[in-house]
């Protein structure tokens, strides 16, 4: 079949063709086989069609990791229709504006997470149901143009936008492509939240080619926990966000020994670490995984294969893909010179659904490939005498968080949007919290007599429940006003460090009880650049994501010199008084270190 007809439903029914009793996918010691799971996709895409689901439709997909995660996906495709995963912990309004702006009239859930969803408009259908009574395989009316899902990243306008990705685009990702290995002998760890782009690499990189795809339990994940998984289930090939390699790396660098192939990116890998792995495992292929979700996921890759002195390279195009690097004019930039990165070919998304002016600025004619278009990543690398890119950083003010794409902008519109504030801007800093890049929020009120705290106190509230977690700023600081370049613009450069932040949160004060409530609380504002922390103060509230808990968790261990509650105790109660409870019942049975680390991140929920 020539490539340009291949889809994602075709390439699973040669796996099943091929190997029907072959496993599929594991989950907590349970096994399905291809033959299994074609099965009940199959039934499910014949209730999608008795609800009148068809080509072109889109899907909403709201599950936690499980069977039934990979059986949605793989009924919505069957049915001729595109997926749009949503996580269950979105904010309500969020929710429901990304299933009414992709006109979705279905939504599919199960059991664990339907307590969880909010009245919303649409048909929810709950992916453990009954059995179609017919289950003989749908005729696919579909192509590799056709519409496989739609991804929302963050929106400079106040919104999320939707990348619409074809069947040809993850085709192109992980079939006939040499960038890694693909194959029956390949295991796979299913690890990465749904919401994020590389979980198509990892699901359909295993299924696509007859491989096995080990689907790790939903829930706040342990460093200890995923160095086990790692060995019990044998996992051969592995995707990190940026963030959990590095701690990984430092914590738990013999378990990835077992590994062929550890792709990591979503952000700037640390060259130390990097070189780490090379030493400590030489035989693994170490890979720099880098690209928009734009292009599906991954746009160019490097294997390091000597020490890395400087930056870690992104390497050179995957299979399928063109890049180019060019000056304002769109005009190729010499060898060794930045420039702007621009890529085409079979991986690029059709745009943005129902934004065609945003589709039209950002996705372009391709002026080397006459019918062809390209799209302006906003990027800025140069590429060497043998062809290999480096990434020096954004052209505009898109960052990453976590491994997180986030426009400053919608977190700007969601601020200005809150009564009381008069402008603000949003930018990521690297000193505030130790360590870490965290978003930071600079505010000026609308009253000059505007109490700073209590404003913080509402900004932080109104934004928890507006935007995902990863989107709100770690740190608000108020200015009388913002200082200004000498074109009248806001001068970024010269906005100061935030300071200790007096206690920005509703609950009311009460101060430490016992010397473990003292030390925890120490460490909390250490940790999170805050005044004060009372007892009963969610950690998350005032500042704190998945990966400063981490390292919470981390030091609390060696500073009380007690075992660590597992960290999801810490996320089950985030507070002073909650850990300290938990402290309490946990002395040190062993000197064996108990190093219980969190990766939380919405990269891996």
């Amino acid at each position: 079949m020539p490539m340009k007809d291949v889809t994602i439903t075709g390439l699973f029914a040669d796996r099943v063709r091929c190997a029907p009793d072959a496993t599929a996918l594991r989950f907590r010691g349970e096994e399905m086989t291809y033959r299994q799971l074609d099965l009940r996709a199959e039934h499910l895409a014949h209730r999608l069609r008795d609800l009148g689901v068809g080509p072109e439709d889109i899907v909403g997909v709201c599950v936690e990791r499980s069977f039934e995660m990979i059986v949605a996906l793989l009924g919505v495709l069957k049915a001729g229709a595109a997926y749009l995963p949503l996580h269950p912990d979105e904010p309500a309004p969020r929710l429901r504006f990304m299933l009414d702006h992709a006109d979705a009239r279905v939504l599919l859930t199960h059991r664990p997470v339907l307590g969880q969803l909010p009245d919303l408009d649409v048909t929810v259908l709950d992916v453990d149901g009954p059995e179609a009574p017919d289950a003989t395989p749908l005729p696919y009316r579909g192509s590799a143009d056709g519409l496989a899902y739609v991804r929302y990243t963050s929106g400079s306008t106040g919104h999320p936008k939707a990348v619409a990705v074809p069947h040809r685009g993850v085709v192109r990702l992980v079939h006939d492509t040499g960038w890694i290995e693909f194959g029956p002998g390949e295991t796979f760890l299913q690890l990465c939240a749904l919401t994020f782009d590389p979980s198509e690499f990892e699901i359909w990189g295993a299924l696509l080619s007859g491989g096995c795809l080990v689907i790790h339990p939903p829930g706040p994940l342990s460093l200890p926990e995923l160095a086990e998984c790692l060995r019990r289930e044998k996992i051969t090939t592995l995707w990190l966000t940026a963030g959990l390699f590095h701690r990984m790396v430092d914590r738990h660098v013999d378990s990835l020994g077992g590994l062929r192939q550890l792709v990591a990116g979503g952000d700037v890998l640390s060259p130390a670490h990097v070189n780490r792995v090379r030493r400590a495992h030489p035989k693994v292929r170490m890979v720099n995984g880098y690209g928009p979700t734009e292009n599906t996921c991954f746009t160019t890759s490097h294997t390091v294969t000597r020490q890395i002195r400087g930056t870690v390279p992104i390497g050179t195009p995957i299979s399928g893909t063109r890049v180019y690097i060019l000056d304002e004019g769109l005009r190729p930039v010499p060898e060794g010179e930045w420039g702007e990165l621009y890529t085409g070919g079979a991986g690029l998304a059709r745009g943005y659904l129902h934004r065609p002016e945003l589709t039209q600025r950002r996705f372009l004619p391709d002026p080397f490939l006459p019918g062809e278009r390209m799209y302006r990543v906003g990027d800025v690398v140069r590429r060497d005498w043998s062809g290999v890119m480096e990434f020096r950083g954004r052209a505009d003010d898109q960052v990453k968080i976590a491994g997180h794409r986030i426009e400053p902008g919608e977190v700007v519109a969601a601020l200005t949007d809150q009564p009381g504030v008069s402008e603000a801007v949003v930018i990521a800093r690297e000193d505030v919290t130790p360590g870490e890049k965290v978003l930071v929020a600079y505010v000026v009120a609308e009253l000059p007599a505007e109490n700073p705290a209590d404003l913080a106190t509402e900004l932080r509230r109104a934004l928890r429940h507006r935007l995902p977690r990863h989107m709100v700023p770690a740190a608000f600081t108020m200015l009388p006003e913002f200082p200004l370049t000498r074109a009248g613009k806001i001068d970024r450069s010269a906005l100061p460090v935030p300071k200790l932040m007096p206690r920005a949160i509703g609950t009311a004060y009460e101060s430490p009880r016992t010397p473990v409530e003292t030390k925890l609380a120490d460490v909390f504002a250490d940790a999170l650049a805050v005044e004060q922390v009372g007892i009963h103060d969610d950690f998350f509230a005032i500042g704190g994501n998945s990966l400063i808990a981490a390292d919470v968790l981390a030091r609390l261990r060696g500073e009380l010199a007690v075992d660590v509650p597992a960290a999801r105790l810490f996320f089950e109660n985030p507070t002073v008084a909650g850990l300290a409870e938990t402290v309490a019942t946990h002395t040190a049975s062993s000197t064996e270190a108990s190093d219980e680390d969190h990766e939380g991140d919405r990269a891996c929920d």
